[in-house]
């Protein structure tokens, strides 16, 4: 008589583990670079934004759409007398809640557009970069009326609310 090992998964959970993980990374990979210019006392950061797989191609409407995900979720590292940034999205059900309204959000006319102020083309290369194939943009993201909206949206707790 045959023992049952309790250690083996069932096919079905394994084929539906493995269609969950596959999912996951189907999301567009994100390959652009930030680098902080300005924190201004209006409530706007100002970035030098660009992508290393895009290069020349990279388009100013993707440049800021890239900023406002920037400063969402992964913030702006500090550098020439800018401080660091932190994600306004930091714990992961305000990442779920965001995830909801997002597609609408980034949507050709969405309310993405009014959080940004400008995208111009940069001309002088970021520090860390040494070629000129780049297309690098500057662009403004009013960082304090986009955590107002993430708060309207009840995707964030307001800073007041206390813990």
């Amino acid at each position: 008589m045959k023992k049952k090992s309790k250690n083996k998964i069932h096919p079905l959970v394994f084929f539906i583990l493995t269609i969950v993980s596959l999912l996951s990374f189907s999301e567009r990979p994100r390959s652009y670079q930030t680098e902080c210019v300005t924190i201004e006392t209006d409530g706007y950061i100002t970035i030098k934004i660009w992508d290393t797989k895009k290069g020349v191609g990279y388009k100013p409407e993707q440049a800021q759409k890239d900023a406002i995900h920037s400063v969402l979720f992964s913030g702006i590292s500090g550098i020439k007398g800018c401080s660091t940034q932190a994600p306004i999205l930091k714990r992961a059900e305000e990442i779920t809640e965001f995830g909801k309204i997002e597609k609408n959000f980034f949507s050709k006319n969405g309310n993405w557009m009014r959080y940004t102020r400008s995208s111009a083309t940069e001309t002088t290369l970021p520090t860390n970069l040494a070629v000129n194939n780049w297309k690098v943009y500057q662009v403004s993201v009013s960082k304090n009326e986009l955590r107002k909206y993430m708060e309207e949206q009840k995707i964030i707790k307001s800073l007041n609310n206390g813990f």
